[in-house]
């Protein structure tokens, strides 16, 4: 029945290209740069922390002797996945202030929001009326289009694709019996390619899968780096601090075995781990849970990933007691290869160089 379903799915994914490629659909054009951060799989590849990256990236501004033009305004669009919120232009961040709850806004929305604090944040269906909004309101002159590479509805100037290293073929198949959103073809479209996880599993050889359906694309590799841990009131521990300690993980993400990596690489002993579903909402009684477990297996610490930080939202997360084992939060940061900033910021310069009516809305 999946390999049906699979099948179907793919006629449906033909027939809405040619749609497009005809023109029966319509692709529309925002005024300024859009910068698009995608897969070809169902989560997992890093897409928010890349988003961050990239951001920063472009926030440093141009190299003055290439262009005068050097000051980025770069603004988010995402559709908000799994948000509570039906408006159709929901800001998270004007850049100024966080204006929505995570689960207004959804938890990557939220957390981009929280961790750039200065970049306005615009979550809807319609990314193109989210960027006319962005542009008018908060000044924004670069779009980056968060998990949008299948997002046909508007154009991209920059096409960023993510191949996770430790499963670049997604399995092979199609949804819903695969988790590949696209077949392995859909790499053609990329401008560039980015590798991650190559700290985990190394960067074997996927240039060779890139190669075969794109030939121009630069691959670049990134890796995942803790930049800290903090409590739940976002006071620093360092990465250190759970050195030779007993540590109880529990994750809400596509991808637990990086997490368990992660802690595990900064000298933390796990004896202990809970994993629910991507993009899981907890409650006080899964909290409760956590707490007995970790004390069952003595924990000194329980640890969770920044992303489902957003989602413990509104729960007590403090033992009244004293004596159970401190929640910490993980931060990672993704770096990329020093050369994708130079080659980001080359693309960019191009883009501007465009004439303003290769930019107009269709």
């Amino acid at each position: 029945m999946l390999t049906l379903l699979s099948h179907i799915y793919r006629l449906i994914l033909c027939i809405r290209k040619w749609l497009y490629k005809s023109g029966l659909l319509k692709t529309r054009t925002l005024p300024y740069p859009v910068i698009c951060v995608g897969n070809l799989t169902t989560g997992g590849t890093g897409k928010t922390p890349a988003v961050i990256a990239i951001t920063k990236i472009l926030n440093m501004g141009m190299d003055p002797a290439l262009s005068s033009e050097n000051i980025h305004h770069v603004a988010i669009l995402s559709r908000g996945y799994k948000r509570k919120s039906k408006a159709s232009i929901l800001v998270v961040s004007d850049g100024k202030s966080i204006l929505a709850t995570p689960e207004e806004s959804g938890d990557e929305p939220y957390l981009i929001a929280s961790t750039l604090k200065n970049i306005p944040v615009v979550v809807g269906g319609n990314r193109y009326k989210s960027g006319i909004y962005s542009a008018a309101h908060t000044g924004a002159n670069i779009f980056i289009l968060d998990d949008g590479y299948q997002h046909m509805q508007l154009h991209r100037d920059i096409n960023i694709l993510l191949i996770d290293a430790s499963n670049p073929y997604g399995n092979g198949h199609l949804l819903p019996k695969g988790i590949l959103r696209e077949p392995l073809n859909g790499i053609s479209r990329a401008d560039c390619v980015i590798v991650t996880r190559t700290n985990e599993v190394g960067k074997g050889n996927i240039e060779a899968l890139v190669r075969k359906h794109n030939h121009d694309a630069p691959v670049f590799y990134a890796s995942y780096q803790a930049a800290d841990l903090t409590d739940p009131d976002g006071y620093s521990y360092g990465v250190n601090t759970i050195h030779g300690k007993k540590v109880f993980i529990f994750s809400g993400i596509a991808n637990p075995k990086s997490f368990r990596k992660s802690i595990e690489y900064i000298g933390g002993t796990v004896v202990g781990e809970l994993s629910y579903p991507d993009h899981y909402w907890y409650k006080n009684d899964d909290l409760r849970k956590i707490w007995e477990d970790a004390s069952a297996v003595s924990a000194d610490r329980v640890i969770t990933t920044a992303k489902d930080a957003v989602r413990l939202h509104g729960l007590d997360l403090y033992d009244k007691t004293g004596a159970g084992p401190k929640l910490l939060i993980l931060h990672v940061e993704m770096m990329i290869d020093r050369e994708f900033a130079e080659w980001i910021k080359k693309r960019i310069l191009k883009s501007n160089s465009h004439e303003p009516q290769a930019h107009k809305g269709k």
